[in-house]
């Protein structure tokens, strides 16, 4: 398999620490959706990432219909995401949280980094720093230990730590030290995980300072 995207994107890193865990074996072209705008739009006409093309030659997009089907092989009781109930609509509830908050930070990110300071919209701004608070809120409130659900690891927990170390990178004031005691707990014990650090940042997985 080949996993196309960079890991400064929580939505291709949480891609490439799934496939860790479930010890299938892949390369990565780190292509960028700026710097490489072309090739990535000729496999996603949407020129997003990440892209995950199959050994037969298929491709897939979206991180949610790619970790789907990489549960799908790994199995039932291997599985991140349970398969049937009320414990699987747990589970993707808090992705949706999680993911919905590195849509935001992506969108909050790119208005401030693309914009001169005096364009900025001050009510786009605020609309999705407060959608982002009240997320981070919820989760912190919902989040048990050592794993998001206590005891066992699911795929909300590398949805989530994936999307906490993008939030320190790209809008860190969004996470003091000293609020989300809890999530600050779960990001520290999903980094020490091995599958987290085989899908750590590369020095030149950037975001250019204009379009």
């Amino acid at each position: 398999m080949i996993l196309i995207g960079q890991y400064d994107s929580p939505f291709v890193r949480r891609v490439a620490v799934t496939l860790h865990h479930y010890h299938m074996p892949f390369t990565r072209k780190p292509l960028s959706v700026f710097g490489d705008k072309k090739e990535v739009q000729a496999i996603n006409p949407l020129c997003r990432v990440p892209i995950l093309i199959l050994e037969d030659g298929e491709t897939l997009i979206d991180s949610n219909a790619i970790i789907d089907h990489l549960d799908h092989v790994a199995g039932g009781a291997r599985a991140l995401t349970p398969q049937h109930g009320a414990e699987r609509r747990k589970v993707l509830q808090a992705c949706a949280l999680s993911t919905g908050i590195s849509d935001k930070v992506v969108g909050l990110f790119f208005e401030r980094q693309f914009h001169e300071s005096g364009h900025v919209s001050k009510n786009l701004d605020a609309r999705m720093a407060s959608q982002i608070k009240a997320a981070l809120e919820k989760l912190e409130h919902d989040c048990g230990n050592p794993w998001f659900f206590d005891n066992k690891m699911s795929q909300a927990d590398i949805t989530i730590g994936c999307m906490l170390s993008h939030l320190k990178l790209r809008l860190p004031e969004f996470f003091p030290a000293d609020k989300y005691p809890k999530l600050h707990a779960l990001s520290r014990h999903c980094e020490m995980r091995e599958e987290f650090d085989a899908a750590r940042i590369g020095a030149n997985e950037t975001v250019p300072k204009k379009l």
